[in-house]
């Protein structure tokens, strides 16, 4: 009788899944993309009303041999009741037979994977000397950046947190001096501006309006705009020397372009930059933005890598099918 394996929030944090061993399984999947040899479609957006919509992202590859779909649910007013505002879950299944294989949380899995996927475009859109990370948004993702941006950019020493309400910089901030960086928490979101790595998760609320200005960004900068752009003013994000994106085809895909705040062409994507084929930042003061809405080969990815750990540690629970 076959099983499946059933992986928590708590046991995929227990598995420990490192940011070097996550922008590895990236790497290597994109290489696969590259080549043309995995299956992705563009994801599909179910909207309610503005800050409420629910996702679903699809994707199969051969090496490790798995396809997966993530169902997500954002509600923008969740914080209000205590909840995260994204929550999703993952299905896994066998590449060549169809067979379920795993359930997973798919919440902690994408602050993981989105991580990972903007330290990956940091390995070649950063300046390896940057110093300086700010946060425009402190939520879960602000967590998940420091430690991957950390890892691929080890000389980051000062944290820089600004967000819209004072009380979750202040938390992060907390969270920055335990773990041995300078931090400080600030009033205007052009202090974080100021620093060579931006990072950028305000998250979809009704009446949003652009309030960051890419024309401040300094020489040199890096911005993972992890929120699809929505606080910048779109109009001056051409102005910057790299725009990338995590797939062009899905970019350029009518509906997911219509939510990015620059609709492309991109300079580069995650498959060009690890194949080489786009070449990443090629000046010290050029400024760059990896703008992306989440691909579902990331979560594949990712989720590939923590069956293989729970295999290894004997973590999770086997239901029967």
């Amino acid at each position: 009788m076959s099983k499946l394996l059933y992986l928590s929030s708590a046991d995929i944090a227990a598995l420990d899944i490192t940011p070097t061993v996550a922008r590895a399984a990236l790497a290597h999947a994109f290489r696969l993309h590259a080549e043309g040899r995995t299956h992705v479609q563009p994801k599909l957006t179910v909207p309610v009303s503005p800050g409420h919509f629910f996702q679903s992202l699809c994707a199969a590859m051969p090496e490790p041999p798995f396809a997966a779909t993530k169902w997500v649910g954002v509600a923008a007013d969740n914080s209000d009741r205590g909840l995260p505002n994204v929550n999703g879950l993952i299905v896994v299944s066998d590449f060549s037979t169809g067979v379920p294989v795993a359930v997973m949380d798919g919440t902690s899995l994408t602050v993981l994977r989105t991580a990972a996927m903007s330290a990956l475009a940091a390995s070649y859109l950063a300046r390896p000397d940057s110093s300086t990370i700010g946060f425009i948004g402190c939520g879960a993702q602000a967590y998940g950046h420091l430690a991957s941006l950390r890892d691929v950019l080890p000389g980051l020493r000062k944290v820089v947190c600004s967000s819209r309400g004072r009380s979750s910089a202040e938390r992060l901030a907390a969270y920055a001096r335990e773990h041995g960086f300078e931090a400080e928490a600030v009033d205007s979101p052009d202090e974080a501006l100021a620093c060579d790595v931006v990072v950028s998760t305000v998250p979809a609320q009704p009446g949003l309006e652009p309030f960051i200005d890419a024309s401040l960004l300094r020489p040199g900068s890096f911005v993972a705009a992890v929120d699809l752009g929505r606080p910048w003013h779109g109009e001056v994000l051409r102005s910057l020397d790299i725009l990338a994106t995590d797939d062009h085809a899905q970019a350029a895909d009518p509906s997911n372009r219509a939510k990015l705040r620059y609709p492309g062409p991109f300079d580069a994507d995650l498959a060009s930059l690890v194949t080489g084929a786009s070449p990443g930042r090629t000046d010290a003061k050029q400024r760059a933005m990896f703008l992306f809405p989440g691909f579902a080969l990331g979560d594949l990815a990712i989720a590939a890598e923590v069956i293989a750990e729970a295999g290894r540690t004997g973590r999770g629970v086997h239901l029967p099918l």
